[in-house]
């Protein structure tokens, strides 16, 4: 993977995703859960297949690890950084065309290899069971093959369409691997959705499987992404029908018509009837505006926040999918731990400044006289709750104290630590940490909070921007779920107002400091009305790993020159936190006359290191008052990146190997092949032709 392992780009898909393997994998049984051909006769075998699936397809804390799972996902983004810098995304040095290697197809030849076996037994009436159970894990196997096409495509674009297993043939399986134009593909992907949705069960025990209205969230999913992306990437050689595609002189391609417009006109359709379907039917989970628990009573305080840390998640009306963890079974994670003690990553003051005021005014527009950002508990404010909530702050309560019976305040973030468990701007998530104090009892793994895997808030996201981008109007359906979200997030200002008050000027402003990479596709600055849409987006999911996927759909990086990401204002107030004091020894004289000696903190001294030294750790406060993870080391101590991030466009998309270029090529020559070079990337193992 050539981009940071936490975007997980096609887990299921191997080593780097789905090119043909020496053209030769597709005729192989499957490597795992095969059985004879007796197999898969019982509605109970037939449910062993697709529930291997569900760990590496859908995202989770992970079992075991020291790691904060899922809140450590849009690192590498604008809005969350770890202490690694995203070379892979933002230089033109790092990410090359490989000389070796192709992804294994393993996980989607597996499915079709089951399909063969079940389909046909199903449609003679030869599977033995419940008739509900045997179309649901057939319904589940759809949806599974669906999503290891939708990372293929997210990750390629155009991409080989093959449902069946192949003969041995090395002409026919070179063939196979010609690429489909990308719009095929998520048309395939979407009516293998359909298939699922036509199966699955309306509901499952606790969630804790695919049902209907997750089918259709993800199918709502698939298509606003294919559409948003054809829309902002035309043009650019991405999208079939460009004058630059490089499918368009192939000989499979010949004689298409590439309506554009009416693709994208097709997929956001798609988009809005499935996200309405979800959020007509399922409600959000409320928010009891209550911002910190009453220690030592952990639970029921506000279930908006314990839908993200509670041990069971059913019961929560919004979650559609979720993960369960079991100490019994030894599936466990340190999330919890991680949070409060340090993740080595950290949001970034960009996402933190793009939550509004609760009025529902921008956070530029607030009254700097009453408001400012000298300390955490200041930035939250009378802010947008879900902010408030979901970021921890000098205030908030951390634990319980059981032998003095108070409660510990976070106080401040671990700036300066290792970095393994360093808060690394300063804005330390909580989204996910759970205050059961057996959920976090040590470095042990003990933490066995469920996941959000599914929510239904997505569906009103994706609704809300589909409409407005097929339509450029916000409709009556559209605003009633907008309005449903800000209220729960205690945002008291209507729609409009928000959106007279967005000022693009300052939102697509480059030469501010953390400015919103959504307010931009293809470097132009978009409407107030569309930004407002991307803007809500950022802030619900924030800390849930979908940043990426996003602003590669908006076409929102063209414009990212020498960004420099920032954290905290460090150098206004928190500087002087004791945290960041050294110790000195003193004397203390007992109850019983004996002296002692113990290290107490010495404000005197200082563990800030500002110098840009190897052995800094917090960026020059002339350089700003906002700390500035990676100019901590200067330019000048060989720091690669200290001038930011800058994007080129040749990584909106994968680059094909040359190996896999000459293997689905006849006679090995990679002007003739099947499985093309993607634009912007060369057919030789150097630079990206990375244009700006």
């Amino acid at each position: 993977m050539r981009q940071h392992s936490y975007w997980r780009k096609a887990l299921l898909l191997s080593s780097g995703l789905l090119a043909l393997s020496s053209c030769n994998l597709l005729d192989r049984e499957p490597l795992d859960q095969v059985g004879p051909d007796s197999y898969y006769g019982t509605a109970e075998q037939l449910g062993t297949f697709p529930i291997n699936y569900y760990a590496s397809l859908f995202p989770g804390h992970g079992n075991g690890g020291y790691h904060a799972g899922i809140a450590t996902y849009d690192d590498g983004t604008d809005n969350q950084a770890t202490t690694n810098p995203n070379r892979s995304m933002f230089s033109n040095t790092t990410w090359k065309v490989e000389s070796t290697g192709q992804p294994s197809i393993a996980s989607i030849r597996n499915v079709n290899w089951y399909m063969e076996q079940v389909l046909p037994k199903f449609y003679a009436g030869k599977i033995v069971g419940d008739p509900t159970d045997i179309n649901h894990y057939i319904g589940e196997a759809y949806a599974i093959r669906a999503l290891l096409y939708f990372e293929a495509l997210k990750v390629y674009g155009d991409f080989p369409i093959i449902t069946q297993t192949l003969p041995t043939e090395l002409e026919t399986l070179q063939k196979a691997s010609q690429r489909r134009p990308r719009n095929e593909v998520a048309r395939f992907i979407i009516s293998e959705l359909d298939s699922a949705i036509k199966y699955l069960r309306p509901a499952f025990p606790a969630n804790q499987r695919l049902t209907k209205n997750a089918a259709q969230l993800l199918k709502s999913r698939v298509a606003l992404y294919e559409g948003t992306f054809e829309k902002h990437h035309r043009g650019t050689g991405r999208v079939p029908g460009d004058a630059t595609w490089p499918g368009k002189d192939k000989e499979w391609n010949k004689g298409k018509v590439f309506d554009q417009d009416a693709e994208v006109k097709f997929f956001l359709e798609q988009a809005m009837a499935s996200a309405k379907v979800v959020a007509d039917a399922v409600s959000l989970t409320p928010n009891s505006h209550k911002t910190n628990p009453d220690l030592p009573t952990f639970s029921g305080w506000n279930s908006y926040y314990e839908m993200f840390a509670s041990r069971s998640l059913d019961g929560f009306s919004e979650i559609l999918l979720w993960r369960q963890y079991s100490k019994d079974k030894r599936i466990l994670h340190l999330v919890s731990h991680q949070l409060v003690t340090g993740t080595n990553s950290g949001w970034t003051r960009g996402l933190v400044e793009s939550f509004l005021m609760k009025d529902g005014l921008p956070y530029y527009k607030r009254n700097t006289a009453t408001y400012n950002d000298v300390t955490i508990d200041n930035v939250k404010k009378d802010r947008d709750e879900r902010l408030q909530l979901f970021l921890f702050a000098e205030s908030d309560a951390r634990s319980y104290d059981n032998a003095k019976k108070v409660v510990k305040k976070y106080e401040c973030p671990n700036m300066i630590d290792k970095p393994e468990v360093r808060d690394v701007t300063g804005y330390a998530q909580r989204k996910y940490y759970n205050y059961d104090p057996s959920m976090r009892q040590g470095s042990e793994m003990n933490d066995v909070s469920g996941v959000p895997i599914l929510r239904a808030s997505e569906a009103y996201l994706n609704y809300i921007e589909a409409s407005y981008e097929l339509n450029r109007t916000l409709d009556a359906d559209a605003r009633k779920y907008w309005d449903q979200l800000r209220q729960r997030a205690g945002i008291t200002g209507t729609i409009d107002a928000t959106i007279n008050a967005t000022d693009m000027s300052v939102e697509a402003n480059v030469n501010r400091a953390s400015y919103d990479w959504g307010a931009f596709s293809q470097g132009q600055a978009i409407d107030p009305t569309l930004y407002s849409i991307r803007r809500e987006r950022r802030c619900e999911f924030a800390g849930e790993g979908m940043r990426h996927d996003d602003l590669v759909r908006w076409c929102a990086m063209d414009q990212v020159k020498n960004y420099v990401i920032e954290g905290v204002n460090f150098w206004a107030k928190i500087h002087e936190y004791s945290y960041f004091w050294g110790t000195k020894t003193v004397k203390v004289t007992g109850p019983d006359g004996r002296e002692t000696e113990e290290l107490v903190p010495d404000p005197t001294q200082t563990r800030i290191i500002s110098d840009g030294t190897s052995k800094a750790n917090i960026s020059a406060k002339s350089l700003s008052t906002y700390h500035r993870p990676y100019q901590i080391i200067s330019k000048a101590n060989n720091n690669d990146m200290f001038d930011g991030y800058t994007f080129y466009q040749a990584h909106y998309l994968y680059p094909v190997s040359i190996q896999t270029l000459e293997l689905c090529a006849p006679g090995n020559k990679i002007d003739a092949t099947y499985f093309y070079q993607n634009i912007n990337w060369p057919t030789s193992t150097d630079n990206p032709y990375a244009l700006k």
